[in-house]
């Protein structure tokens, strides 16, 4: 994805605290780990986990930042490769691979990421890891863009602000909190489209 990837370094006693500390996340949240517990489900010493990450910010940074590297890293490698294999290529095709509107705004994926960039705000080890993250996932997307715009048809143009401005800045989450008067696919479908032509 452009970003270095942390798992593939890692001394057997980090694994396992890492481990138990995305286990303690999925059961209590991230607002809830307790360091005594990632220490207690790794069979290790506080000292150890201290010894390791400093703190519980540097054990959240480093946990927190491999899963969000997870979420994203495949949520542009999806969308990168799915770029890759159209043909043929058009920009209605190119917006029809971005997931129904509805699924990115609902589930557990974007709740998590909400919590975790929310997290970033008072940690700044965190908050380090999630930008080298999210630039290295930029610099994916603009490739994939790159080889699939060189592709369009004749006279079909694509608007790249639509993926490199309006989609990261883009928070879908509060399209939950607006129920029956927020956005249906169909509707984001035909905007998208349009955007995407510069209609």
């Amino acid at each position: 994805m452009g970003a270095t990837s942390h798992a593939t370094t890692t001394p057997a006693p980090v694994a396992t605290i890492l481990a138990s500390a995305r286990r303690e996340v999925e059961r209590v949240g991230i607002v809830g780990l307790r360091v005594a517990e990632v220490a207690a489900g790794a069979n290790v010493s506080l000292t150890q986990i201290y010894r390791y990450f400093g703190d519980r910010n540097g054990l959240l940074a480093r946990v927190l930042g491999d899963i969000f590297e997870e979420l994203l890293g495949h949520s542009v490698g999806h969308l990168a490769r799915a770029m890759d294999a159209l043909d043929p290529v058009s920009v209605e095709a190119i917006i029809d691979l971005l997931p129904p509107y509805s699924t990115v705004v609902n589930g557990t994926n974007q709740r998590l990421r909400l919590q975790i960039l929310a997290m970033s705000v008072i940690n700044d080890k965190l908050a380090a890891r999630l930008q080298e993250t999210a630039v290295g996932a930029m610099q994916t997307l603009k490739s994939a863009l790159d080889r699939v715009e060189a592709r369009l048809p004749p006279g079909e143009t694509l608007d790249r602000r639509l993926f490199e401005i309006l989609m990261p800045l883009h928070m879908p989450y509060y399209n939950v909190l607006l129920a029956d008067e927020g956005v249906d696919d169909d509707t984001m479908r035909r905007y998208l489209i349009d955007l995407a032509r510069g209609d």
